[in-house]
């Protein structure tokens, strides 16, 4: 059974201001940050795309 991802290494796909998009650099799953349970202090690769600026 493959491993969980924990998508650590992700970029920001598309923001507004209720929610931000991200895609997984890892597993290419795309989903919004509120899905993302991540224990506070946990350290994560985050890549803002530039598209963004």
């Amino acid at each position: 059974m493959p491993e969980r991802c924990h998508h650590r290494r992700r970029r920001v796909i598309a923001q507004d201001d209720a929610v931000t998009y991200v895609e997984c650099l890892e597993c290419g799953l795309i989903f919004d940050t509120v899905e993302l349970d991540e224990p506070a202090g946990e350290p994560t690769d985050f890549e803002e795309d530039l598209s963004d600026a």
